[in-house]
């Protein structure tokens, strides 16, 4: 089961960085991405899922985000690490079946794998943050 919804967080990643640098139909975006992915339903399913809510409530995760933020901007912040930011933030809030220690390390290692090599600390720094306000740990 974890390797499908890190290959789903993964799909939901690449919609969502590609739709930010090139708006468009998230949802063919998604389509085209399982395609060449060879992603399993279930891996489709849960990235559709994921993708929606951070479509749905982007103004919300980024305000949450940004209040997170020490001595940082959010649009100073990298596209690549946004995404992460969202797409674990929007697992924390809207999938609680899913332990939070789950979500936040997969959301490091995604990082560490599509990022800088800071990134995996700054996206922990972050979430553990957000994880305390929006989950009892």
């Amino acid at each position: 089961m974890s390797s499908k919804r890190r290959k789903a967080r993964e799909i939901a990643l690449q919609v969502l960085y590609g739709i930010a640098i090139s708006p468009g139909d998230w949802e063919a975006s998604l389509a085209e991405t399982v395609e060449r992915r060879r992603s399993s339903p279930e891996a489709a399913e849960y990235a559709r899922s994921i993708i929606r809510r951070v479509m749905e409530q982007t103004e919300d995760l980024d305000l949450r985000i940004s209040a997170r933020l020490e001595n940082w901007e959010f649009k100073r912040v990298a596209l690549i690490d946004r995404s992460i930011l969202r797409i674990a933030l929007a697992e924390l809030l809207f999938f609680p079946e899913t332990p939070t220690n789950v979500i936040i390390n997969e959301a490091i290692e995604i990082a560490h794998i599509y990022s800088s090599k800071d990134a995996g600390r700054f996206v922990n720094g972050v979430l553990d943050s957000l994880a305390a306000e929006v989950r009892r740990m």
